[in-house]
């Protein structure tokens, strides 16, 4: 989501669960998620001249950019994939 309110100039962090470092780590996430009826557009930022979209190089093809719609709309496409009957109960 900060990808695509950046207009790409900041990208998320790859996710990986396995510690492959061989060293120990400490992980705190945090989430901030907006509001699940706010428009999600980009933010004008004077420096971002382009953007870089990754769609090709991601795991399910999506472009962050090419969306259009609510947070809420956000969430439920993605999360619908793996559970169809969500968006139903949601509705």
């Amino acid at each position: 989501m900060l990808d695509r309110l950046t207009g790409g100039w900041y990208r998320s962090t790859p996710h990986r669960v396995r510690n492959l470092s061989h060293s120990d780590r400490l992980s705190f996430p945090f989430f901030f998620d907006p509001n699940f009826n706010a428009q999600v557009r980009a933010i004008e930022l004077d420096w971002v001249k382009g953007i870089h979209d990754d769609k090709s190089e991601r795991w399910d093809r999506a472009s962050v950019h090419e969306f259009r719609g609510t947070y809420g709309d956000y969430v439920l496409s993605k999360v619908s994939k793996v559970f169809p009957q969500l968006r139903q109960a949601v509705l």
